[in-house]
C-alpha cells in the first residue's frame, strides 16, 4: 500500500486492523516498521490503541474504541474517495452501455444522492464571512498590485528611478482570474467563495495559477480540471451612455480539455432578468460533475480502444511469427523432398549405368567405372535426408527427423 495517498476504504481497513492485532504484527504485513507506521496513522488520524489496552483485552477487559475521525481539513490531501465513490462494475459495463450514459452513471447510488442533495441546498450567503483563502489571496494581491502598478507609472520619468522603484516590488502572485468592475467585486467574491467551499466539501479543490504572467485558476472535480474565470457581459458602446448605471452582469466561464481524448468542453453561466448568478451555483456544481462524468466515460472508452488496439497488434504479431516459422519449415520440406529427389534419382541413374557396365570388355575400364558408381551411390546416401551418413570430405549428414525435433 501506497500509504502516502489512500482511499477511504483503505484507511477503514488500517483503522480496523490496528484496533484488531498489535502495530507491531500489522506493521510486520506491510512490511514497515512499526514506528514508521504509528506515522501514517498520525498522519491520517487513525487512532491507536494506548498502552496497556493488549493486557486488558488478554484479561477480558473492556476497552475503548474510538470512532475513526470523518475526513476533514490537511487530511483531505491524503485521502480520497471518501465522499465520491465510484461504481465497483465500471469495467462490466458495455462501451454501448457507457456511451448512453446520461449524468453520473460511473457513481454509486449514495453518491449521487449526495451530490444531488449538496446541489440543492447550496446557497450563496448575503455577506462573506469567514472567505476562503483563495479570496483573500485575491483581495490582497489586488490592493499590492495596484499600489506597485501606480508607483511604477509615476516613476516613468526617469528610468533610474524607474529600476529603483520596480526593486522595491516583487513578481505577481497567482490568484484567482476575477476580471470584475467594482460594483459586482464583492458578488464575485461570494459566489466563488460558495462555490470553492462546496467543491471542496466533494471531494474536491481549486487551484490559481500563473501561466505566462497571466492568472489562471481551475476547480478539480471528479479528477477533472475546470480553468474558469469571472468576468462582465460586454456591453454594446451605443447604450453605455445611456445606461451608465446598470450594473453589468457577471458571466462564469469555465473550459475543459482532456488531451487524451482529445475532447474540450466549455460552460458559461450568467445573470439572467429572473435568475442572478446566485441562485445557479447549484447548478453550475451538477453542470461539472456530469461533464466530469461524461469525460471519464469518453476515457474509458478510450483506454479500451487502445486495448483493443493494443491486442490486435499483438494478435497479428504472433499470426506474423507463426507465418514465418511455418515458411521456415515449409522451407526445410521442400529442401528435404528436392534432397531426397536427387538422392532417388543418383541411385535409379546409377543402376541403369550398373547395367550398361556389362558390355564394357576392358576390365579396367569396368573397374573404374563400377568405382564411379559406388561413389554415387554414398553420395546419394548423403544426400538423402532420410538416412545418416559420414562423408570423408563433406562430413556427416543430417537426418530429416533430427532437423524436426530441432524446430521450435
Amino acid at each position: 500500500m501506497d500509504f502516502r495517498r489512500i482511499t477511504q476504504e483503505e484507511r477503514e481497513k488500517l483503522y480496523d486492523k490496528v484496533w484488531a492485532e498489535p502495530v507491531t504484527t500489522v506493521a510486520q504485513r506491510y512490511n514497515i516498521s512499526d514506528n514508521g507506521l504509528r506515522k501514517h496513522c498520525k498522519r491520517l488520524w487513525i487512532p491507536l490503541p494506548p498502552r496497556g489496552h493488549w493486557d486488558k483485552v488478554k484479561a477480558g477487559q473492556k476497552v475503548y474504541k474510538p470512532d475513526l475521525p470523518k475526513v476533514r481539513g490537511e487530511l483531505k490531501n491524503y485521502i480520497y474517495n471518501y465522499v465520491i465513490k465510484y461504481r465497483s462494475d465500471i469495467d462490466k459495463l458495455t462501451d454501448d452501455e457507457l456511451k448512453a450514459s446520461k449524468d453520473l452513471i460511473l457513481l454509486t447510488d449514495d453518491t449521487i444522492s449526495f451530490i444531488n442533495a449538496t446541489c440543492s441546498q447550496v446557497q450563496v450567503k448575503n455577506q462573506l464571512r469567514n472567505p476562503h483563502s483563495l479570496i483573500i489571496e485575491h483581495k490582497e494581491e489586488c490592493v499590492y498590485r495596484r499600489k506597485r502598478d501606480k508607483e511604477l507609472k509615476n516613476a516613468r520619468f526617469n528610468t533610474n528611478y524607474y529600476n529603483i522603484t520596480k526593486g522595491k516590488y516583487r513578481d505577481n502572485k497567482a490568484m484567482l482570474p476575477i476580471d470584475v468592475s467594482d460594483q459586482n467585486i464583492n458578488r464575485a467574491y461570494r459566489i466563488l467563495d460558495t462555490l470553492i467551499y462546496a467543491i471542496e466539501d466533494m471531494e474536491g479543490w481549486t487551484k490559481a495559477r500563473l501561466d505566462l504572467d497571466k492568472d489562471k485558476a481551475y476547480f478539480d472535480v471528479m479528477r477533472t480540471d475546470f480553468y474558469f474565470e469571472m468576468t462582465e457581459e460586454k456591453r454594446k458602446e451605443g447604450k453605455l451612455a445611456k445606461n451608465e448605471d446598470i450594473i453589468p452582469k457577471l458571466v462564469l466561464s469555465m473550459n475543459s480539455e482532456n488531451w487524451y481524448c482529445r475532447t474540450q468542453y466549455s460552460l458559461e453561466y450568467k445573470d439572467k432578468e429572473d435568475e442572478p448568478l446566485e441562485t445557479q451555483v447549484g447548478n453550475i456544481i451538477h453542470d461539472m460533475f456530469k461533464t466530469a462524468n461524461r469525460m471519464f466515460v469518453e476515457e474509458k472508452l478510450k483506454e479500451r480502444e487502445h486495448d483493443r488496439e493494443s491486442k490486435e497488434r499483438e494478435r497479428q504479431r504472433r499470426l506474423e511469427q507463426m507465418r514465418r516459422g511455418e515458411l521456415e519449415e515449409i522451407n526445410i520440406l521442400e529442401l528435404a523432398a528436392s534432397d531426397w529427389d536427387k538422392a532417388q534419382r543418383i541411385r535409379d541413374f546409377a543402376e541403369h549405368m550398373e547395367l550398361k557396365i556389362s558390355v564394357v570388355a576392358d576390365k579396367e575400364k569396368r573397374d573404374k567405372l563400377l568405382k564411379w558408381i559406388t561413389w554415387a551411390r554414398d553420395k546419394a546416401d548423403w544426400l538423402d535426408p532420410l538416412t545418416e551418413k559420414e562423408d570423408e570430405l563433406l562430413g556427416k549428414s543430417k537426418h530429416i527427423f533430427e532437423t524436426i525435433l530441432e524446430i521450435e
